[in-house]
């Protein structure tokens, strides 16, 4: 033991012997003052000191920049015997002092013993660190870049380095040390941020809260706070490592973004409809008062497609389809349905929704009504009703005009049976047919569709049928498409003038023996209406009464319909009538 009464040291030059040739720095330090009683040439060269001016001295004396931390460190393992670790020690002199760019050690200090077993010294082993604190700097600076403030906090919480901290929230040293900065942070927010601080100090897990912090001015804004702990060899926390993040735009969007939901069901529940909203994929997440009141289901029993037993079953899969179409496409969904009432009832609605998208464009959610139409079917199925009612009532008037013509018809020619002057009963006998060519038209009137328009296949089979009970075994033959239509207007003027043709055609001398059909012809051509009445004879006589008043009575109607005739003739092929009608007389339409 020395005179001082301090333990011995082990020989130092055994230590002498294995640290010379170290690239490690070695320091050995003797007694609870840490004298230093020993440096090897690596540590010499890297703090650029003379061993002489060194030895004896306290490390403190030496390096007067290591802090009160570290010495402490130094004093726990002189005391315990218990190893420790310090990073990032500065050690050097002038120039290169702590603080202004001196080289950087990872420090592991050991206990001593003396012979009698008593802890004589610490034995110091340093290695530079000082690359891997220049990018830890690079690392630091590049978060300190993307945060408002990062901190050190040592393992009971306290702050080490408030610097950011204080300059963040307009602390002073005194305000922050120990837990005093929780009093920067917003007094709703206190009480949660300080039960999760000490919980992660309790566990060690990772640090992670939001809170309203103060600014230097009065005011608050929003910040992310996070820690995690820095251990040593041991699992040991040494500090705590933080950064707290800005995220006032965050807030005050989600801020704005409640607002907005907020304005949007008050108007939801203002609204004389059903209003309802789902996430993107279409699954509910509100429905407004009347939604709940009108069909007695709530949020819950609308999930997983509940929603489906609101609607008739005879619209669900229209609905369905349509619903799923809208999902996938991201286009609007628009379809009437009926609504089951809580009542057990249905009521008609109009169904409409629309997506609501991002900045970005994509879909957040759908909202959607249901506007009540019920008075709206029920007028368009009354409406339909009294459609129905008058198109049953027209029929029924065009069938007893027709039954009525047929009467008249017939009359006429009981009357022309029993005339004997050759002249008076010609005349009848046209006259008769005229109006049997009235009630043919009629009755191909009464076989459209909508009553409007006629068929003219049909109209032309009709014309065909009378003038066959008229003249008995004459061959008359029909060409017309089934699509060819003419409006009810038009067309009975038009049976009166083919009747008369056909009636000219039949009283047409043949040659005896020969096969001369009646030919009646309708087609579109280049967009008009072309109807012909085609024979094989050789023409009425000039002083035929018949002949003379069917030719006025067929420019009269032509006149009246707006048609152009035209007559042609040839030897051994009789003669063939053409009319012409404009587009504003007829309607074409595919077969």
């Amino acid at each position: 033991m020395p005179d001082d009464g301090r333990p011995a040291l082990p020989d130092i030059d055994c230590i002498r012997g294995f640290a010379g040739a170290s690239p490690m720095a070695v320091v050995v330090l003797q007694g609870p003052a840490h004298r230093i009683r020993y440096v090897n040439p690596a540590f010499l060269a890297a703090t650029g000191r003379e061993e002489t001016a060194l030895l004896g001295q306290r490390l403190a004396d030496a390096f007067p920049g290591l802090g009160a931390d570290r010495l402490a460190s130094l004093d726990q393992v002189h005391g315990t015997g218990e190893a420790c670790r310090v990073d990032a020690v500065a050690l050097a002199l002038g120039p290169h002092a702590a603080g202004c760019g001196a080289p950087l050690w990872d420090a592991e200090a050991s206990a001593v013993r003396g012979s009698g077993g008593a802890i004589a010294g610490i034995l110091l082993l340093l290695r530079d660190v000082t690359g891997r604190e220049a990018q830890s700097a690079r690392y630091r600076a590049l978060v300190e870049a993307g945060s408002l403030a990062v901190w050190i906090a040592g393992p009971d919480g306290a702050l080490r380095d408030s610097t950011a901290w204080n300059r963040l929230t307009g602390q002073t040293d005194a305000q922050s040390t120990g837990l005093g900065w929780l009093a920067a942070i917003h007094p709703a927010d206190q009480a949660g941020v300080q039960h999760r601080w000490l919980t992660a100090m309790a566990s060690g897990e990772t640090y992670e809260v939001e809170y309203r912090l103060q600014r230097p001015d009065g005011g608050w804004r929003w910040t992310a706070a996070r820690a995690v702990p820095r251990r040593d060899a041991a699992g040991r926390i040494l500090e705590w490592v933080g950064a707290n993040t800005d995220i006032e735009a965050r807030r005050q969007a989600e801020q704005g973004l409640r607002a907005s939901e907020d304005r949007f069901r008050t108007l939801a529940e203002a609204m004389p409809h059903l209003v309802w909203q789902t996430d993107a994929a279409g699954r509910p997440e509100y429905l407004n008062r009347r939604w709940r009141a009108l069909t007695g289901l709530g949020l819950s029993a609308v999930a997983d497609r509940g929603w489906m037993a609101a609607l008739h079953p005879e619209d669900l899969a229209r609905l369905e389809t349509a619903w799923t179409a809208a999902l996938t496409t991201g286009g609007e969904y628009d379809a009437d349905a009926r609504i089951r009432t809580a009542a057990g009832g249905y009521r008609w609605h109009r169904l409409r929704a629309a997506p609501v998208r991002d900045a970005g464009g994509r879909i957040r959610h759908w909202v959607g009504t249901c506007t009540d139409v019920e008075e709206r079917h029920q007028a368009e199925e009354a409406l339909r009703e009294a459609v129905a009612a008058q198109e049953r009532l027209l029929r029924e008037a065009e069938h007893r005009i027709k039954n009525s013509l047929q009467l008249v018809a017939g009359l006429l020619r009981l009357q022309a049976g029993r005339v004997e002057e050759p002249a008076a009963r010609e005349a009848l006998e046209a006259a008769t047919a005229r109006v049997q060519a009235v009630a043919e038209a009629h009755r191909a009137l009464q076989m459209s569709p909508d009553l409007r328009s006629v068929r003219l296949a049909d109209m032309l089979h009709e014309l065909a049928a009378g003038a066959s009970v008229q003249q008995p075994g004459t061959d008359i033959r029909i060409a017309a498409p089934d699509g060819l239509t003419l409006d009810a207007e038009r067309a009975i003027p038009l049976a009166l003038i083919l009747s008369e043709l056909v009636a000219d055609a039949l009283r047409h001398e043949r040659a005896e023996g020969a096969a001369h059909p009646v030919v009646l012809e309708a087609q579109a051509e280049s967009g008009r209406l072309v109807v012909s009445v085609a024979d094989g004879g050789i023409g009425l006589p000039d002083d035929s009464s018949a002949g003379r008043l069917g030719a006025t009575v067929i420019r009269a109607l032509a006149k009246q319909i707006g048609a152009e005739l035209a007559s042609e003739s040839a030897a051994n092929r009789g003669t063939r009538v053409t009319l012409r009608l404009g587009l504003e007389a007829a309607v074409a339409r595919a077969g």
